[in-house]
């Protein structure tokens, strides 16, 4: 797996959870996965009511198997410290971040100068166009939900950079869970950067939260699943026309999907359920 594929993946699985909210409570298994972590950020459990855009983008990294690399909190600030601590932040507003990269945000800025204030708010980028970003947040809006901005724009407080060149190559991706070695005892302690393991072996995603998520596309549809498709299509080289990742099915969009199927001697499947995305996410 490439630095690329991997940040392909991440951003797809970003996508997957869009439109998850409170109002229905469909939100909270992504808070459970964030309790799900050990040792727990600084000991605290996340409670309904508690902001929750920290522990979405934590969340991520947990059900990835990334907590090296995309350091969990559920505070902005102390995620901050994190990167900070690692060497991998970035302070310059005006930087023009790459596709999961996670960006902090400072409600308070003025937007004059540098933003050196206290961070409120953290997503993780899914695209950059030009000098567009797109970036999927938890509890925006109480809701998970993109955001479109421009590089040095307003509210930018910095950026957390994973090191996803060196995740890719540390990563053993196991298509079955029963070749993963048991896990290891985690010792309960305060949380802080683990060190960089030599290998690290990616866990099956919690029980209803893999890729059977993911819902079902067909040439036709509009939607954010859809631009997740082409931006995985993309970074394995399969142009999905001109427009790019336009959230569109449409049959530029199909000829790519069979073309990818084709190379790899899968059985072409008209749209992607769960069996492809699954085997498009791993590729």
């Amino acid at each position: 797996m490439t630095e690329q594929d991997l940040r392909a993946r991440v951003c797809a699985q970003a996508l997957a959870w869009k439109g998850k909210r409170e109002a229905d409570n469909s939100y909270w298994p992504i808070i459970e996965i964030y309790n799900s972590i050990k040792p727990l950020p600084r000991g605290y459990k996340m409670q309904r009511g508690d902001f929750w855009c920290a522990a979405t983008v934590s969340a991520l990294a947990q059900i990835l198997g990334l907590t090296a690399w995309i350091y969990p909190e559920c505070s902005c600030p102390k995620m901050i410290e994190l990167y900070r601590k690692a060497g991998r932040w970035m302070e310059d507003d005006s930087y023009l971040p790459q596709p999961a990269d996670v960006i902090f945000y400072d409600w308070q800025d003025t937007g004059a100068g540098d933003n050196t204030g206290t961070a409120d708010h953290v997503g993780v980028v899914v695209e950059v166009d030009g000098e567009t970003i797109t970036v999927m947040e938890g509890n925006c809006d109480k809701a998970v939900a993109t955001r479109q901005l421009q590089r040095d724009g307003r509210y930018i407080r910095g950026y957390g950079l994973p090191d996803y060149a060196a995740a890719a190559s540390a990563i053993n991706f196991h298509e079955d869970p029963e070749d993963d070695p048991p896990a290891a005892e985690v010792p309960e302690e305060p949380a802080s950067i683990p060190d960089t393991p030599a290998t690290v072996t990616l866990p099956a995603p919690p029980k209803g939260w893999g890729y059977a998520l993911l819902p079902i596309v067909k040439q036709g549809d509009e939607s954010e699943a859809v631009r997740a498709m082409q931006l995985l299509l993309r970074g394995r080289g399969y142009s999905c026309g001109w427009m790019g990742a336009d959230a569109e099915f449409g049959p530029k969009t199909a000829k790519s999907l069979d073309a990818w199927q084709d190379d790899r001697q899968l059985q072409r499947k008209p749209e992607a359920g769960p069996e492809v995305w699954e085997m498009l996410i791993c590729d």
